[in-house]
């Protein structure tokens, strides 16, 4: 029997990555973009699910305001966080 489990709050992040990342006007190349999602997800609780019933409580859980706006916020930290430091600029 396969285990399954994803961590849904991976798939929150990607889903407000581009606008975001858009708004702050940072680089958008893929290795930033890599270096964004790493940092907001260390910086955001897991959402790990098992069951398609995990993965509808956690998707309406996701559009709650406030639910939102810590994903937002935190994806925004992380840009400016990359931002001021690219790693595609180092020699």
């Amino acid at each position: 029997m396969a285990v399954e489990y994803r961590n849904l709050m991976e798939d929150i992040v990607l889903q407000n990555l581009d606008v975001v990342m858009a708004a702050e006007g940072g680089c958008t190349c893929d290795s930033c973009k890599s270096d964004v999602i790493a940092y907001t997800l260390n910086h955001l609780p897991p959402h790990y699910v098992a069951t398609r019933q995990g993965r509808l409580m956690v998707k309406l859980k996701s559009y709650e305001m406030q639910s939102r706006a810590d994903v937002v916020a935190a994806i925004s930290e992380a840009a400016v966080m990359v931002a001021k430091n690219p790693r595609h600029g180092r020699n």
